[in-house]
């Protein structure tokens, strides 16, 4: 999962607007990485090293969530393709395109608005769409980080799980246990990620915490599970996921820990008549 998602800046925390609000451009030098990684044999995720300058200040953010549908699908790849420099750790164009058509209403985007021709760069701003087409400054909402995820029977995340079946866009797919399973009562998040020069400003906590949030009042799963290498197991731990040991999966080359959120269930309401 995304290096830097951690807050480790001295900046505020950031905390989520209710709608899309503009943001201004101004630059700052990167914070100090603390990131807790130990030496492992086995391969790590490969990350874009952002030089300072393009580093954005996080309190001159206003960002915000919502679901994703297939209109992201550009910005999701942008982002994919920045956030992971090893192909190997990314999800395919045609996953995303397969996610965001199957099961959109699990996938999470956090988003700030830009007016073009600020100053304001990102890996995802060549494919912003507008806030509102009546906007007289051209304001667009430009993705910042995703959480890409499907539903399967498993308890855990499996290779199943993180397939795209054969066919699956034709009028009548065949039934499989590859891919998203809609009775499924485990959401397994496939891609978490965070664009690189926002890494590190504490937006992966604030768009995982918005995504739990919304999946325990959604009441349409038992649990969230997701695959990660040994050095941000310690972080999924700080938001409540439990490491279930090593996982059998062998997307990009397996050496993964299977980690695991109960969420949290719905209490009954008392009827009035």
């Amino acid at each position: 999962m995304p290096r830097d998602v951690e807050n480790t800046s001295p900046a505020p925390p950031i905390t989520l607007t209710e709608s899309p609000n503009s943001v201004t451009t101004e630059r700052s030098e990167s914070p100090t990485s603390s990131e807790q990684s130990s030496p492992t044999a086995e391969r790590q995720r490969q990350f874009v090293i952002v030089p300072d300058a393009q580093q954005v200040k996080a309190t001159n953010l206003h960002p915000y969530t919502r679901t994703l549908t297939i209109s992201d699908l550009d910005s999701c790849v942008a982002l994919e393709n920045a956030a992971f420099t090893d192909p190997r750790d990314r999800a395919t164009p045609e996953k995303f395109r397969y996610r965001l058509s199957k099961c959109g209403e699990l996938c999470l985007g956090i988003f700030c608005t830009v007016v073009p021709n600020s100053g304001f760069q990102a890996e995802t701003l060549a494919a912003a769409k507008p806030v509102e087409t009546d906007r007289k400054n051209g304001a667009v909402s430009v993705l910042l980080g995703h959480v890409v995820a499907a539903k399967t029977d498993d308890a855990t995340a499996t290779d199943d799980s993180m397939s795209v079946p054969e066919g699956w866009d034709s009028p009548h797919p065949a039934p499989t246990k590859r891919g998203h399973q809609e009775a499924g009562r485990t959401i397994v998040l496939h891609s978490v990620a965070i664009l690189p020069g926002f890494q590190g400003r504490g937006l992966g906590r604030v768009l995982m915490m918005a995504y739990i949030q919304n999946m325990n009042g959604a009441g349409i799963a038992d649990r969230l599970a997701l695959i990660s290498h040994d050095h941000m197991v310690a972080w999924y731990e700080k938001l409540g996921f439990t490491n279930r040991g090593k996982s059998a999966t062998q997307f990009g080359g397996g050496g993964w820990y299977d980690m695991v959120l109960e969420l949290k269930q719905l209490q009954p309401r008392a009827a009035y008549g």
